[in-house]
């Protein structure tokens, strides 16, 4: 369902999709480019057919998650990515998954609570703007 990738293109065109990118940081900031970020080791990057997500290292254990999927991956296709990916991540030595959601991406943070995101209670201004901190252990 996803597997490594290292084709920043690929990665590039999802995440600038006109669907994805808005929900993707500061959309004023124009197109992103994860390049750099894919060439460095400690960040993954798992795609399947309908986007995916990276997994950026943040401390020992510890990984910040960042999604990105394509309108028709949303649903029961994102659901089992979803768990594809936490598997992957607790498979590969990972205790702690953490993510930050603009306070008004509700479809977001439902999708982040679905699949066991907890709200800290902590909020983090970031490009101008509040995001929720959610986080969860895994065993």
């Amino acid at each position: 369902m996803l597997e490594r990738c290292f084709d920043a293109d690929r990665i590039n065109a999802v995440v600038n999709d006109p669907a994805v990118r808005p929900h993707v940081g500061a959309p004023e900031a124009g197109d992103l480019d994860v390049s750099e970020l894919v060439a460095r080791p400690e960040h993954w990057f798992l795609m399947g057919d309908h986007g995916g997500f990276m997994l950026g290292w943040s401390a020992p254990e510890t990984r910040e998650v960042h999604t990105f999927i394509l309108p028709e991956g949303r649903g029961k296709w994102a659901d089992a990515a979803r768990a594809a990916m936490i598997n992957y991540a607790q498979s590969h030595g990972t205790k702690m998954l953490w993510t930050k959601i603009a306070e008004n991406d509700s479809h977001v943070i439902r999708y982040a609570r679905q699949g066991g995101m907890q709200f800290t209670g902590d909020v983090l201004e970031t490009f101008g703007k509040p995001y929720r901190i959610y986080r969860m252990e895994l065993n």
